[in-house]
Parts: structure tokens; sequence; C-alpha cells
């Protein structure tokens, strides 16, 4: 009999303990326990999907209460009753800012609540009725649910706007296009801007020819020779490289610059061969108001170029003309030369060119040297006056009368 007594001493021990334990969490959950509350009526226009019957409410973040019943309305079947219990200190005002929050990994719903004005009527309710407040339509959408909202809105505009979206996305495909087929072009505008303003890398390098340098004569037996600046297609008529065809993306032939357009060079370096031979009394450029006053060595450019098939290759061709002071073509020869790259640089390319020009310098001097070249006719003094008619002696004058 005692063993009986003992165990139900000990059971109601149990249950009483546990009840304490439920009810201590259950006052934990409510902050505050069994206190005093106020009871407020919310109504939600729009779903509160996952509110529950003792979920959170919170005043600036902060709990103040609990959810204490959840119904709808007969009149309004879109709307939701949510009946909250709060702690009497909370500020609840006409004003108050109603929605519904999500809290902690699992997303838990909880009723949020917003401060307003300072000034603003705290809510009051006729007698015995309770308070109620009004949540706006957005104020219980899940993120889901807005995100979803969106997207629909996004897929209305983009299903209004299709004409407009599928012009502007091929406007943009054909400037891509152009932009990809003038890309060298765009590349070669953006480096000349970067070097007009000053920056960019370094100048290209400043080059030149070699003239012929041999002495053939040992006094000049040759006329006064004026060598005009040669003629040339507009193509070679240039300071650069030109390449025949299409040079490779590593071979970078416009770097190299000559010191003036190719057949001023060639004019130059042609008078300075020429005096070197000590073959002419005089070598020169025209006259500029006596262009026929002697002969001329007529110069025509007909290849100043590197060539890229089958190999790279600088070609000069040389047409020269010995015209007399007349004006008649008296002389004329083809001259014609070329030598490898053995490199593809700039470097390389000047160099060959010079070496293609060195051979026609070779051949053509000497035959220059060679040649009967007509004289310009000698010009009478410029400080001889022509012979004027002497007057007529005078008469001599009458005898003067004796005086008386």
């Amino acid at each position: 009999m005692e063993t009986k007594a003992r165990y139900l001493l000990v059971g109601s021990f149990v249950l009483a303990a546990t009840l304490a334990i439920f009810a201590f969490i259950y006052w934990l959950h409510n902050t505050g326990g069994l206190g005093e509350r106020e009871r407020y009526r919310i109504r939600f226009e729009a779903p509160v999907s996952g509110l529950l019957k003792g979920s959170s409410v919170l005043f600036n973040g902060i709990r103040v209460g609990e959810v204490t019943e959840i119904s709808l309305s007969p009149d309004a079947p879109k709307d939701v009753n949510v009946t909250i219990a709060v702690d009497p200190a909370t500020p609840i005002r006409y004003d108050t800012v109603v929605s519904v929050d999500f809290q902690g990994l699992t997303g838990a719903p909880v009723i949020g609540l917003t401060g307003g004005e300072a000034d603003a009527a705290m809510i009051g309710g006729a007698e015995g009725d309770i308070p109620q407040l009004t949540a706006s339509p957005d104020a219980s959408l899940s993120l889901t649910q807005s995100a979803r909202g969106t997207l629909q809105r996004l897929d209305k505009i983009m299903d209004e706007n299709s004409t407009a979206l599928k012009e502007a996305i091929s406007g943009f495909s054909a400037f891509a296009s152009v932009l990809s087929r003038n890309s060298e072009r765009i590349d070669g505008i953006l480096a000349g801007l970067e070097r007009f303003a000053g920056g960019g890398a370094a100048k290209p390098g400043i080059y030149t020819l070699t003239a012929f340098d041999k002495a053939l004569c040992d006094a000049p037996t040759q006329p006064q020779l004026a060598i005009p600046e040669p003629t040339a297609p507009m193509a070679f008529n240039s300071d650069r490289v030109v390449v025949m065809g299409d040079p490779p993306a590593d071979a970078p032939f416009a770097q190299a610059q000559f010191t003036d357009n190719a057949p001023a060079v060639i004019q130059g370096k042609l008078i300075e061969s020429l005096e070197r031979t000590k073959c002419f009394s005089a070598v020169g450029r025209p006259a500029f108001d006596s262009p026929d006053a002697s002969a001329q060595l007529q110069a025509e450019v007909r290849q100043f170029a590197v060539t890229m098939t089958p190999s790279p290759t600088a070609a000069v061709e040389l047409a020269l003309k010995i015209a007399s002071p007349g004006g008649k073509i008296t002389e004329q020869r083809v001259f014609k030369a070329s030598a490898p790259l053995p490199e593809a640089n700039s470097q390389s390319a000047v160099n060959a060119l010079d070496a293609a020009f060195g051979k026609i310098l070779a051949a053509a001097v000497p035959w220059l040297s060679t040649l009967a070249i007509e004289a310009a006719p000698a010009k009478a003094d410029d400080g001889d006056f022509p012979d004027f008619p002497e007057p007529p002696p005078a008469e001599p004058a009458a005898p003067e009368p004796p005086a008386p």
C-alpha cells in the first residue's frame, strides 16, 4: 500500500513539473506571461499565407504580442480578419502601418507594425468593440508573390513592346557586325587619335636611301643637267613603305617612314649620285624662271613597294629619259631591280628597297655618264647693250658780225 502511495506522489510531482514548464514556456513566448493585453483586429484584403495563431506581432522590430485569432469575413470572401493581443503600452495609432514579414531560416510569418507620427491620434473603437486596422493590399505579399507579380508585369511590358525590342536588338546586331568588319580601321583611327593627343607608342623610325658614291670622271665631260621631281602613281607618292598585297599581322611595315615622299627622295639621290661622278658640269633641280634652259633627266617611278607574293620582296622600277633643252627626248631606258626581305619588319623592308634602288643606280649612273647629252645654247651676256646709231654731227654756228 505504501508503495502505491509513493508512485502516486512521484507521478503527481512529474505532472506538476511538466505543467509548470509548459506554463513557463507559454509565458516566455508571450513576453509578459499572463499580463494584461490590448486586442486589435486587422483586416487583410489579400491572402496571409502561413500566418497562424500564436504568430508573433512586432512593433518597429520588437516583439509586443501575438496573434490570437484568424477568421474569414462572411461579407467579403477576399478579406481575412486577424485578431492580435499586444502590450497595452504599444503606441498603435491611426497612421500605424501593417505588414506581414518573414523571419528566420524557415521564413515564419509575423505581423509587423510600424509606428507613425507622434502627434497622430491613438486608435480606438466603440464601447465594447475591438479597434480595427486595415492593411494595404500588398502588405501580405510574400517575396515569392512579389517576384511573381513583378515578372508578370515585366512580361506584359515586353509583350506590348515586342516589335520595338526586336528592332532594337536587330539594330544592335547590325551595329556589332559593322564594328566587327571595320575593327582594323577603328583601331587605326583610335591609334591616330592617340598619336594626335601626344600619347601612344614611340614615333616610327625615319629612313632614307643610299646614293651612288663613285667618281667616274677626272673632269666634267657632260653639260649641265637638270633633274625635276619624278612622276609616280598616287599609291607610290608617299613617305611610307607601300605594301602590295595583304601584309601579315606581325609585319608592321607602316611604322617605317622616309624623310620625304618617295619621288622627292629619289630625285635627291639621283642629283647626289650624278654629282659624285664628277662627269657633269652641274646637276640640280630645274630653275624656276627658266625650266627648259638645260637638258633634263626625266624619271618616272613605276614601282617602289614591297610585294607579298610569292614571298616578301622589295621591287623598284624607274624609267629614265634624257630631254634636250628644246624638250626632245634623245635617250630613254627602263631599270628594274628587286631584293628579298630577310625578316618581316620595317627595317628589313627599308633595307630591301634601298638595296633594289642601289642596283638601279649602279646601272643607270654609268649609262648616264657616257651619253652624248646636248648642251644648252650659249646666251649673250646680259651686261651687253645693243648698239645705237650715233647722232649726226652738229652744224657749225654762223659767224657773229664784227663790232662797229
